[in-house]
């Protein structure tokens, strides 16, 4: 899969905007570091299993 497929993709767009919901809300305070940390490293997850099993 490669980068064009990748972006058209509702789970690249969803990884995207869970990690930006995480550095937002640790930036604002509202989320505390260690579960902005885990939202953020599930959502980059998410991205990177969906390529894995895409290509497997």
């Amino acid at each position: 899969m490669d980068l064009k497929s990748l972006v058209k993709t509702k789970t690249f767009w969803t990884g995207v905007s869970g990690v930006i919901a995480a550095v937002g809300g640790a930036v604002t305070g509202a989320m505390d570091p260690g579960t902005a940390i885990q939202t953020g490293i599930g959502s980059l997850l998410a991205i990177f299993l969906r390529e894995g099993v895409a290509k497997g």
